[in-house]
Formats: C-alpha cells, sequence, structure tokens
C-alpha cells in the first residue's frame, strides 16, 4: 500500500477552506429546510428575482445571463415566479416580438421581505463581530463568487472549444 493512502489530507488554508465551505453549504441547506423564508418564493426565486430588481425590465436571456444559468431553467423559474403573481411579461417596446420581465409590485413586496428576513438572520450570526471584520468577510465572498463565476466561464470557453475542434485524421 502507497505511503499516501496512510496519510491524512494535509490541514493547510485550503484544506481548512475546504471543508469550512462543505460545512457552509450543508448549514445553508439546513437552515433553508427549516426557515419559513422561502414559504411563498423558493431560493433560486428569490435570486431572480433580486436580479431583475437591479437590471429592471429584461429579456430571459439576459436573465440567464446575469445569473450564469442556462435559458431553459431560467424560463422554468420565470414560468413559477408568474404563477405566483410575483413577476410579469410585458411587450417590449422596442422589439413587439419580444416581452421584458418585470416584477410585480407584488413580487416586490415579497422579495424585500424575504431580504429583511435574510438580513435579520445574518445579522444575529455575525453580531458579535466587529465593522471590519463584517466588511472583510464581505469583500471575501464577493472575491469568492467572482472568482467562481470567472472559473465556471473558464470551464464553459473550453468545452465550447474542445466541441468546436475539427477531429483529427490520422
Amino acid at each position: 500500500m502507497a505511503a499516501m493512502d496512510n496519510e491524512p489530507c494535509e490541514d493547510g488554508a485550503i484544506g481548512v477552506i475546504e471543508l469550512e465551505l462543505m460545512k457552509l453549504v450543508r448549514h445553508l441547506e439546513t437552515f433553508g429546510r427549516r426557515s419559513s423564508l422561502y414559504v411563498h418564493v423558493d431560493r433560486a426565486g428569490y435570486l431572480a428575482m433580486r436580479m431583475l430588481e437591479s437590471l429592471g425590465p429584461v429579456s430571459t436571456s439576459v436573465l440567464a445571463q446575469a445569473l450564469h444559468l442556462d435559458a431553459s431553467t431560467v424560463t422554468r423559474q420565470v414560468m413559477a415566479l408568474e404563477r405566483g403573481g410575483l413577476v410579469e411579461r410585458r411587450a417590449d417596446p422596442a422589439d413587439g416580438r419580444s416581452s421584458a420581465i418585470v416584477l410585480t409590485p407584488e413580487g416586490r413586496q415579497s422579495m424585500c421581505a424575504v431580504e429583511q428576513e435574510r438580513r435579520r438572520h445574518i445579522q444575529a450570526l455575525v453580531s458579535d463581530w466587529d465593522d471590519t471584520e463584517q466588511a472583510e468577510f464581505g469583500l471575501a465572498l464577493a472575491r469568492l463568487n467572482a472568482s467562481l463565476v470567472e472559473s465556471v466561464a473558464d470551464h464553459d470557453d473550453l468545452h465550447r472549444c474542445q466541441d468546436t475542434a475539427a477531429p483529427v485524421s490520422s
């Protein structure tokens, strides 16, 4: 048996980050299941509504790009939000053949209620952290999310290049 098989994984910074991220995901999933936050709108719908709030009326494809999701996934999310009366489609004045997705007043109210409750929970979690620690954590999370987006884009570009590469003949 190789020596590597008997040795524990290294506990360096990357090991700590890996383990803590897994714990974070587990805690967030548990929190989501136990919480009443997403009674009226699920987590994916909430994020779509937050994005609509910042972008304004947009097409499904623009919303999908902003969320870094496939358009079919976003279409299903938008349909669920429409059924709940949280968003609606309006004719695009620039192109009558397409529509733009907009938050309804009920959607904005629901989104704000979830946002306030989420912020209240987060504030309680970090209430014993000083302002600098909270700001640094926020910046670290933003940086991690940016790295994740960049990593996914690089991965997609690599696969796109592999899919379009001409087969090599011998």
